[in-house]
């Protein structure tokens, strides 16, 4: 059998740990082709060292992009050895990973439990300044909708009458500025719950337990998403991923039609300030901070829930309807041309529409402009 750490030229995995100076492992960090490669590699690791994986926090796993990269070595990680080496570890290898055109490797990071905790006490007094703020200037929105959407920025959970049709994730990820600091993961009796994900956090810094993030927009869409995604979905044995609000922390947890008991469970939890929740018979109490947006045409659903902040965001009127039209198309649209079109189409989605059947029928021939806004309202409403 294979002596993990002997030092070697490798191709398919790579070991990485953080050392004190009287050889203590508190860091480890595998590279591997596979996960189940990886997984594997971790647990001989352990084994040939003599330690206890539930000596260990496993903060941080998934596959990492090393697209450009010919080899893997200590000295190819020199910003992970000098964070390292500012806390005391030195970084040591078995041995170098050739990649071999390899794009991505996946990798398991894990720390040890008594070197996690010194980190903690160390960060005391040192947290990150969270700032949360909306920044509309770059944006080509209609004054009227930016002014009532500046709301946001309170941070109050709120309710959006979006009859304009506004495509509110799209748009508060471009608007929405700053930083926050959120938990890599939560764990209590060896029972952890990752929070930090990869596909939804922006990464802006890193700790070992905590992560420096954009704050999230967070997206749950009733007519095609789960509501298991409310849920602590088990991963592994005593490892469950968060459920979306805990995901949004620091940011928004933006809701389109959700039903109405979902939003009554947000509301009452976010009141209480925490989610208690027993896991492998383990009660964790874990702090809630996100604040809650409901994207709706029918507020009447949610007739009797109260939220701090009440956003109504009309149909567009015939100016400005006017006005997208004329930019998007890059024509002069007059009243009496957008009258061909339905009032329903008086949104922003429905200005989209039109604009991309514009210009698909743009390539088709030459018509006048008049003709062709005409033929586009015949598709739209069904008179073709």
């Amino acid at each position: 059998m294979e002596n993990i750490t002997t030092p070697k030229e490798r191709r398919d995995s790579l070991v990485l740990a953080g050392m004190t100076r009287d050889g203590k492992i508190e860091f480890v960090k595998v590279y591997a082709l596979t996960k189940e490669l990886a997984l594997t590699v971790l647990d001989d690791f352990f084994s040939e060292n003599e330690l206890h994986p539930s000596d260990f926090v496993l903060i941080h796993e998934g596959y990492e992009d090393v697209s450009g990269k010919e080899v893997i070595s200590t000295r190819t990680e020199e910003e992970l050895s000098a964070m390292l080496a500012r806390l005391g570890l030195k970084l040591v290898s078995n041995g170098l990973l050739y990649l071999d055109d390899v794009d991505r490797l996946y990798q398991i990071t894990a720390v040890s439990r008594r070197f996690l905790e010194r980190m903690r006490k160390l960060r005391e007094g040192t947290e990150v300044e969270e700032v949360v703020t909306l920044n509309f200037d770059h944006i080509e929105l209609p004054e009227k909708y930016a002014r009532r959407l500046q709301l946001l920025a309170l941070r109050e959970d709120a309710m959006v009458l979006n009859a304009v049709e506004l495509d509110l994730p799209s748009l508060l990820r471009k608007v929405v500025e700053g930083r926050v600091l959120i938990p890599r993961f939560v764990e209590k009796d060896e029972v952890i719950i990752r929070v930090f994900d990869e596909e939804i956090h922006e990464v802006l810094g890193s700790h070992f337990d905590k992560v420096v993030v954009k704050p999230p927009i967070v997206h749950w869409d009733a007519h095609v998403d789960d509501v298991d995604d409310f849920s602590f979905k088990k991963i592994e044995e005593k490892i469950y991923s968060a459920p979306l609000f805990l995901k949004a922390s620091g940011g928004f947890l933006i809701l389109t039609e959700p039903p109405r008991e979902l939003v009554r469970m947000l509301l009452k939890i976010k009141r209480r300030g925490e989610i208690k929740v027993r896991l492998n018979n383990v009660l964790m109490r874990i702090p809630l901070d996100f604040t809650l947006v409901i994207d709706t045409k029918e507020p009447g659903r949610y007739s009797g829930l109260k939220f701090p902040v009440r956003i109504n965001l009309p149909p567009l009127d015939e100016e400005t309807f006017s006005k997208l039209l004329s930019e998007r198309l890059g024509i002069t649209v007059s009243g009496d041309a957008m009258k061909v079109f339905p009032e329903e189409f008086r949104t922003f989605l429905g200005v989209e529409i039109i604009e991309n059947l514009w210009k698909k029928l743009v390539g088709r021939g030459r018509k006048a402009d008049l003709e062709l806004l005409k033929e586009v309202a015949n598709i739209v409403t069904g008179g073709v």
